[in-house]
């Protein structure tokens, strides 16, 4: 029973965990990705159960480790937000709980997913952030404070302009010097 309820507590935190279930809902697993979702459950459950003891178990950084891993190798998912973290933590912490005995946050995880899926389950919604948007309300520029905005006119027409073409040098002897790009 112990396995069982533990089992039930790591899928029902993957199913809960955004990055994951918005790799599922958009197949960035491939047309598996709900299969995929099952078998790292499953995958988790036995890297727990690989542990010699109970006592030595797995610690929250190898498996935050592990959770990022598969996210990347299963689902091409780079998790940024340490979220894996936070998954690997409450994973940890219901494997304590459940070598307890203690399984009322396994029930009320279980209850909470029952509503989700009466009501249709939930959608996560992307947002995709680039790279330095990060601040990008904390910070302005003196013309952006100021309101000194400047009017910008077309740009001018790109004109191309021919390269000069370096004439080989050809000594006395008739034979002619190779020059490498950087000298030319």
């Amino acid at each position: 029973k112990i396995q069982q309820k533990f089992d039930l507590s790591i899928a029902l935190t993957l199913s809960t965990w955004p990055a994951l279930t918005l790799s599922v809902q958009n197949s960035w697993g491939g047309p598996n990705s709900a299969e995929k979702r099952d078998w790292f459950a499953g995958a988790i459950s036995d890297l727990f159960a690989s542990t010699p003891s109970p006592e030595t178990t797995i610690d929250v950084e190898y498996l935050e480790e592990f959770l990022l891993q598969v996210m990347n190798d299963e689902f091409e998912v780079n998790v940024e937000d340490e979220s894996g973290a936070d998954v690997a933590a409450k994973v940890v912490g219901l494997r304590k709980l459940c070598l307890q005995g203690d399984f009322g946050m396994v029930d009320e995880m279980y209850e909470k997913w029952r509503e989700r899926q009466a009501r249709g389950g939930e959608k996560v919604h992307f947002q995709q952030m680039q790279a330095g948007d990060d601040n990008e309300d904390e910070e302005s520029t003196e013309e952006e404070e100021d309101g000194d905005d400047a009017e910008m006119s077309e740009a001018p027409e790109l004109v191309k302009v021919p390269k000069e073409k370096t004439v080989p040098k050809v000594d006395e002897e008739g034979f002619t010097e190779v020059v490498g790009k950087k000298r030319r």
